[in-house]
């Protein structure tokens, strides 16, 4: 399965401020691959360009498309099979169902990566190229005596063993495009 990365190696190498060593070429791809599938995760998006067939509760005569931008949508189905009438607003759909059935949605979503989404992976890309070797060891903290002087290193939990991973910020940046699906309360008739 080939993998479409958030961010590129000329956006690595813009991050760190210069072109990438031999050893860094050899390995960006790779980190790039598993920085954009562990942010994919963390927001719930795609970011490019696909297509989704999902079925989706009503919620007070709306149903929220999960994946943003929604660029077309092909069908709306009921349980059954059968078609159903549906107006389209950005993020959601207008059924004339009631809350607590369901939908299937066949709909294709994506576009650009955004920009903070392409920065935000080119950076991951930079920490993991630009982990100190004793971090990369599993090493969390280190010291070294020159005469009177030392130097004392504690590495974040992040940066030890040296794999991909995203850091507590990067999730904060993933999560913040998670769609939100609010709950419509419709009270009973009595």
């Amino acid at each position: 399965m080939t993998m479409t990365q958030l961010a590129s190696t000329v956006d690595v190498e813009a991050a760190l401020g210069r072109e990438l060593t031999p050893d860094e070429a050899a390995r960006v791809d790779a980190i790039l691959d598993k920085a954009s599938e562990l942010f994919r995760i963390a927001s719930g998006q795609q970011f490019t360009p696909g297509r989704s067939e999902v079925r989706l509760k009503v919620n007070g005569g709306r149903v929220f498309l999960r994946q943003a931008p929604a660029t077309e949508i092909h069908s709306v189905t009921d349980d059954s099979g059968q078609e159903v009438p549906y107006t389209w607003f950005k993020k959601w759909l207008t059924v004339p169902k009631v809350s607590h059935e369901f939908v299937v949605v066949d709909y294709s979503h994506g576009g650009d990566v955004p920009d903070l989404v392409r920065l935000t992976i080119a950076d991951v890309a930079r920490q993991i190229l630009s982990i100190d070797p004793v971090a990369a060891t599993g090493v969390s903290q280190a010291s070294q005596t020159t005469g009177p002087f030392t130097d004392q290193l504690t590495y974040a939990t992040w940066a030890q063993g040296g794999a991909t991973r995203l850091s507590p910020e990067d999730l904060a940046v993933a999560r913040s495009f998670i769609v939100r699906v609010p709950n419509v309360w419709v009270p009973s008739a009595n």
